[in-house]
């Protein structure tokens, strides 16, 4: 009986994956993220000059309800952002201050940072030539590994990049990205090549982002 039971689950699974579109998995879980409040990713970003391998960003991040925080580094420099409430908040590790700096903007996306906001990576004019690859497990969770090469919507990206390629790991139980990697080449020098990664976890657990403690420190 028990053996019946892992077969019958075993089918039923197996039908369920077949019969996953790409194109709308993708849509549905690019929908889904942007409904998030709260989650936690990890973002590496570089690029390759003649087979030599240059880290543009290596950061670990959190959002809780519009404000993020970030920590980790940047072109080769230690970085410790918060972002809350149109206020940036930069520790500076040369003069063992934070920078607090009031922004115009209710959105991180308009600083044009990225590593603020990953999803912005993520948003494109049209999607083409989407594939379904594979599936993998990431975090224990069951993906759809979807490969597509859209036309992008951003300007950080279209200014020097071109030949878009992604890759999305789509937790399709829950409509989210467990991860994705995005390939593109200079506009200039095609053979120079941008790789940017990220992972994301913890979606819509209890995250708190608070204000860092300037009190003791100068601020601009």
């Amino acid at each position: 009986m028990l053996a019946l039971l892992a077969s019958a689950q075993t089918i039923k699974e197996y039908y369920i994956k077949s019969k996953l579109d790409p194109l709308l998995e993708l849509q549905r879980a690019n929908k889904g993220m942007a409904e998030l409040s709260n989650y936690r990713y990890s973002l590496h970003s570089g690029f390759t000059i003649e087979d030599r391998k240059e880290v543009i960003s290596e950061v670990r991040g959190e959002k809780s309800d519009g404000n993020t925080h970030i920590k980790g580094e940047m072109v080769n420099t230690a970085v410790d952002i918060y972002y809350i409430d149109r206020t940036i908040y930069n520790y500076d590790a040369l003069s063992e201050k934070w920078l607090v700096i009031e922004s115009d903007s209710s959105n991180s996306e308009d600083l044009l940072i990225s590593e603020l906001n990953p999803l912005s990576n993520f948003r494109f004019k049209e999607l083409n030539a989407v594939e379904k690859i594979d599936f993998e497990k990431i975090d224990g969770a069951e993906c759809l590994l979807v490969k597509c090469k859209p036309s992008v919507e951003s300007q950080l990206l279209e200014t020097m990049w071109k030949d878009f390629e992604y890759q999305f790991w789509i937790d399709y139980k829950k409509g989210l990205f467990r991860k994705a990697v995005l390939n593109a080449s200079n506009k200039q020098t095609p053979a120079n090549k941008l790789r940017l990664e990220v992972n994301f976890s913890d979606f819509n657990k209890d995250i708190t982002i608070e204000p860092p403690d300037t009190s003791t420190k100068n601020n601009n």
